[in-house]
């Protein structure tokens, strides 16, 4: 008499968690991804979306970029002036100078001279000698 009670119990303990199961997965999908601040949108969704905020880093001077802290990326505009070394230069704008490093593989094809306005982006250094940026990019500037 004891076996068919157990199983009773058991089947209806099954199906009770089935249903709250079931409704856990009917509830809104765009409150359920919701975390933080972001909103997540299944794939199968009809909407889409991505980032909506700036990644562009703006221009500064050579002046303000001097004031930041190291390890700061930047993004300056001017002409670079001269070769110091292998791969560094004295770039230049209306606010002073600064060293800057470039990598052979960094130029990308860009080729630059004394006279040609460029935007450089990179991390800046301090160093004993001073500051210096490390460039990433540089392109011409339009």
């Amino acid at each position: 008499m004891k076996k068919p009670l157990i199983l009773t119990l058991m089947l209806v303990m099954a199906f009770s968690a089935q249903s709250v199961f079931a409704h856990h997965h009917t509830r809104n999908l765009q409150q359920e991804f919701h975390h933080y601040g972001f909103d997540y949108v299944p794939s199968g969704s009809s909407e889409k979306g991505g980032f909506t905020g700036s990644s562009e880093t703006e221009i500064v001077s050579v002046l303000e970029a001097k004031k930041l802290g190291s390890s700061v990326y930047v993004k300056l505009k001017g002409k670079i002036t001269s070769k110091l070394g292998k791969e560094t230069y004295l770039f230049k704008d209306n606010t002073g100078t600064v060293k800057i490093e470039i990598d052979d593989d960094d130029w990308n094809g860009v080729k630059a001279g004394p006279k040609d306005t460029v935007i450089i982006e990179g991390e800046l250094e301090r160093e004993q000698g001073g500051v210096i940026v490390d460039v990433d990019k540089i392109q011409l500037a339009n």
